[in-house]
C-alpha cells in the first residue's frame, strides 16, 4: 500500500480532497465537463446531491448493520439494491467488504470508492452506487475505470471487475474497462486544475 493515502483528507461537508494541503479534485467533476454534462448551481441539484449522499451512508449502514433506516426518499429501492449486492457476496463468498475507499494520484485527483469486495490478498471488485433515474454507461465506465487505476497503483492489488449498483433501476450494471487515453484524459485535467 503506498502509505500516502493517509495523508489525503476529505472535507464532507465542502466535498473537497487535499494532500499535503495541496488541493485535488473528485472524478466525477471532470467526468461531467468532458462529457458535457452541467449541473447547474440551483436547489433541485442541491437536493438530488443530498439524496444521493443520504443513499450512500444508508447503504453503508444498511450493509454494516443489517437495518435500513429508511430516512430517505425512495428507500425500498436502496433496500432492494443492497440485497441484491448481499446475494452476489453470498453466492461469491468475499472475505471482506470495505465501504468509502479512498484512492489518488496524490498529483491531481482524489475520490472514494463506494464498496470494495476483496476475494484474497491479491484481488478485488469495485462496486459504484447510483441514485439517478437513468444509468448513463459511458459515464460509470470512465468513472469506475479510472477508480481501477488509482486502487491498483495505491493498494498493490489487482481489480477483477467493476459493478454499478443502480438504486431505482434495481440491479446491477457490469462495467467493462475503458481505454487508457480516456483515462489519462481525466487525471491530466485534473492536474492542471491543481497546478492552477
Amino acid at each position: 500500500m503506498d502509505n500516502r493515502i493517509k495523508r489525503v483528507v476529505f472535507n464532507e461537508e465542502e466535498h473537497t480532497y487535499t494532500f499535503d494541503g495541496r488541493p485535488l479534485y473528485g472524478v466525477t467533476g471532470v467526468i461531467g465537463k468532458m462529457m458535457g454534462k452541467k449541473f447547474p448551481d440551483n436547489d433541485r441539484v442541491m437536493i438530488a446531491t443530498m439524496y444521493g449522499s443520504d443513499v450512500h451512508k444508508e447503504v453503508e449502514n444498511y450493509y454494516n448493520h443489517g437495518i435500513p433506516s429508511l430516512s430517505t426518499r425512495g428507500s425500498m429501492w436502496v433496500v432492494k439494491a443492497i440485497e441484491d449486492f448481499k446475494r452476489w457476496c453470498n453466492l461469491n463468498k468475499p472475505l471482506k467488504t470495505e465501504c468509502e475507499v479512498m484512492v489518488s494520484d496524490f498529483e491531481g485527483t482524489a475520490s472514494k470508492v463506494d464498496i470494495v469486495v476483496h476475494f484474497d490478498e491479491r484481488s478485488v471488485f469495485l462496486f459504484d452506487i447510483k441514485t439517478t433515474a437513468v444509468f448513463d454507461r459511458e459515464y460509470c465506465t470512465l468513472q469506475l475505470n479510472v477508480y481501477k487505476q488509482l486502487y491498483e497503483a495505491v493498494y498493490d492489488r489487482k481489480v477483477q471487475g467493476m459493478y454499478v449498483l443502480s438504486t431505482k433501476q434495481e440491479r446491477m450494471f457490469r462495467i467493462l474497462d475503458d481505454t487508457p487515453e480516456r483515462i489519462a484524459k481525466v487525471l491530466k485535467d485534473n492536474k492542471e486544475a491543481s497546478i492552477c
